[in-house]
């Protein structure tokens, strides 16, 4: 009887003991945790191999469908497979997978009306895929890769597009040498993606035709003069290059360094004095004299501020006639004259109140003031700017991934960097945050297919 009753209370301590029971369910509870953290991060990853992908399909219709208006026929064949690098796609694909295919006489004439044989009844159609292997998600049962596509359908141009100058004012101060929120190195990524553009752009590029001019103004600051290869007011002339017919070589893009302060004042300037330039320019080559004119505008933080003199006229008021006494430098004033006076006072005779020019001096964010200008001269005369902001961040910046404890930016500075940015875009839609290279990237690759659907009137 002992012995049940033992067996009896051991059953009952064990139905009651739940700290096992408690160990599963924390476990399966993390365990879904996981899952679902992990999902967040596959669809996130996901959704940006698609966006990659819509952005790679967007760019070979419009080669293919400029191709055909020029008969160029080393563009893409109707077809063929192309891989992501063939494509000229301006951002990384991280999948490692992505390629294309172009479908030309796609005939979209049923809602439009048009006659047969016109030519602006065909489309190009690009077809772009990829597959994606999920990081978190393949540990659901039946889940082991995920495919993705994208399509982009661009009518041939039904008339004949208007060149365009195409200039770009870079930020290449010494924070470019920073690391993104990604831990890219800045100028690296601005390289990068200034060339993906380049080859979005060639995409137009034909032979014996020049139907868009490129520049580019890099700049940085040195207001003390310590450096004979930078301006006072910001600009980098040997890293400068002029307003040409074509795209910016990768020598040209490379070429840029990381130097010191921030100052787009110059560059901004250069480029819009340039600028007046080009109608010109245009009309000689093209017979267009009222070219499309786009500047690009990129920095990484807020122009330093500057000790800056200038010479106005203000009036200085008159005064009585007064006397002074140097002796031993006591500078004693005296409104009347006293019979000691001698060869140690100085006499100074009433005069009436005139103008005068005089120096005044200040220290300001007279670069901002000026950069503002120039953007005000550019948009007023059809400009359109492109403004980015890239890796605009509040905190100790790294550089190969060393905290700089001695470059703490202040979210006063990024405001600063921010207001102006977006003064000087056409519009919001214009001024862009770009925090990672893949931001950056995908930032100029749209700007490049916005620009190209303008020059070549692309039908849709």
């Amino acid at each position: 009887m002992a012995n049940a009753d033992k067996k009896s209370t051991v059953y009952n301590r064990f139905l009651k003991d739940t700290r096992g029971a408690f160990s599963l369910m924390w476990a399966v509870s993390m365990l879904g945790i996981m899952i679902s953290i992990g999902a967040t991060y596959d669809i996130a990853q996901i959704s940006k191999a698609k966006a990659i992908a819509q952005y790679a399909a967007d760019s070979m219709a419009l080669t293919a469908s400029i191709a055909i208006d020029t008969n160029n026929d080393d563009k893409f064949v109707g077809g063929d497979t192309y891989t992501y690098a063939q494509i000229g796609g301006g951002s990384a694909d991280f999948t490692g997978t992505i390629s294309g295919s172009v479908e030309y006489d796609v005939d979209d004439s049923e809602d439009q009306n048009l006659p047969a044989g016109d030519k602006a009844r065909l489309l190009a159609r690009a077809t772009v895929s990829g597959v994606y292997t999920p990081a978190f998600m393949s540990m659901v049962p039946g889940i082991t890769t995920i495919n993705f596509t994208a399509t982009s359908d661009v009518a041939y141009a039904a008339t004949e597009g208007t060149p365009a100058s195409i200039f770009f004012v870079v930020d290449n101060s010494g924070s470019m040498d920073w690391d993104d929120s990604d831990g890219n190195n800045k100028l690296g990524s601005l390289e990068t993606s200034m060339k993906g553009f380049m080859t979005t752009l060639d995409s137009i590029n034909v032979a014996g035709q020049n139907i868009f001019r490129t520049a580019l103004y890099p700049y940085s600051q040195d207001y003390n003069q310590w450096y004979s290869y930078i301006d006072t007011d910001g600009v980098i002339p040997a890293k400068v290059v002029s307003p040409k017919w074509g795209k910016l070589t990768n020598g040209n893009i490379t070429q840029m360094n990381t130097y010191y302060g921030t100052d787009s004042s110059g560059s901004m300037e250069d480029a819009q004095i340039a600028m007046t330039l080009e109608d010109a320019v245009h009309d000689a080559e093209n017979g267009e004299d009222s070219p499309l004119k786009f500047v690009i505008f990129m920095s990484d933080g807020s122009n330093n501020s500057s000790y800056e003199c200038s010479t106005q006229n203000v009036w200085v008021p008159g005064h009585d006639e007064y006397w002074i006494d140097t002796y031993y430098g006591y500078n004693q004033y005296y409104y009347q004259e006293y019979w000691w006076f001698d060869q140690w006072v100085t006499y100074y005779p009433a005069s009436d109140g005139e103008y005068q020019d005089q120096q005044t001096c200040s220290w300001d964010y007279w670069a901002d003031i000026q950069t503002k200008a120039s953007s005000d001269t550019m948009k007023a005369d059809g400009v359109i700017i492109y403004t980015i902001g890239y890796s605009l961040e509040v905190g100790y910046p790294t550089e190969n991934g060393q905290t700089q404890w001695n470059n703490y930016v202040y979210q006063s500075a990024v405001t600063r960097a921010q207001s102006l940015l977006s003064y000087c875009a056409t519009d919001n839609d214009h001024y862009i945050l770009a925090n990672s290279a893949d931001d950056l990237n995908t930032t100029f690759l749209e700007i490049g297919q916005e620009i190209i659907s303008e020059v070549i009137r692309v039908k849709r």
